[in-house]
């Protein structure tokens, strides 16, 4: 995964950006639906797509923002695409969404904290490193960016690794397996 948050010239959020890299079998699969239910590429990436962020939106998009600790809640994306990297061999779909921030928020001297997860299953979603979250815009290079590893017991591992993904009781199982990306952007950044 990657995030780009997105800062006017005062230094205020006004939107986040997100790619997601699909794994080799997820986006063969997908691509070859997109094709055979769609008749052809462009069109069914295109109704992929929008059925991704249709399934997406009763789970908040995987994605969880918080302000002080306080959950800031999402938009619908105001943009999305799904497209093959045929860069990466073999190639493997990629989402990129973009949430604008119905208000624009003052990050300066808050701690703000993102996290992508499925609230209700395991699935490795990860950025791999801090170098794949940035800050775009205003004052973000004064900002600080920490990656925070999740610590799940050992009990909680071997619960995940018990299921199968016909559980539906799971809720809450996702985010102890979640990294969370902290952001700290301290007043004298502007």
């Amino acid at each position: 995964m990657k995030a780009d948050m997105i800062l006017d010239e005062q230094g205020q959020l006004i939107a986040i950006r997100q790619h997601w890299s699909f794994d080799t079998y997820f986006s063969m699969v997908t691509l070859a639906d997109a094709i055979n239910e769609h008749g052809d590429k462009e069109t069914g990436l295109k109704k992929m797509a929008d059925q991704m962020i249709a399934n997406l939106t009763r789970l908040r998009f995987f994605s969880v923002l918080t302000v002080d600790g306080n959950e800031i809640e999402l938009p619908r994306p105001s943009s999305y695409q799904l497209a093959e990297n045929t860069h990466k061999e073999p190639t493997v779909l990629e989402l990129e969404m973009r949430f604008d921030i119905t208000q624009s928020m003052d990050i300066q001297d808050k701690s703000l904290t993102w996290s992508v997860f499925d609230p209700t299953y395991y699935i490795a979603m990860n950025y791999w490193t801090v170098e794949n979250v940035s800050i775009e815009g205003g004052p973000g290079a004064q900002c600080q960016l920490n990656l925070d590893s999740p610590n799940p017991s050992f009990e909680l591992i071997e619960y995940a690794q018990s299921l199968d993904r016909t559980r539906k009781d799971t809720d809450g199982l996702g985010i102890n397996f979640a990294e969370k990306v902290r952001i700290d952007c301290p007043s004298d950044a502007t």
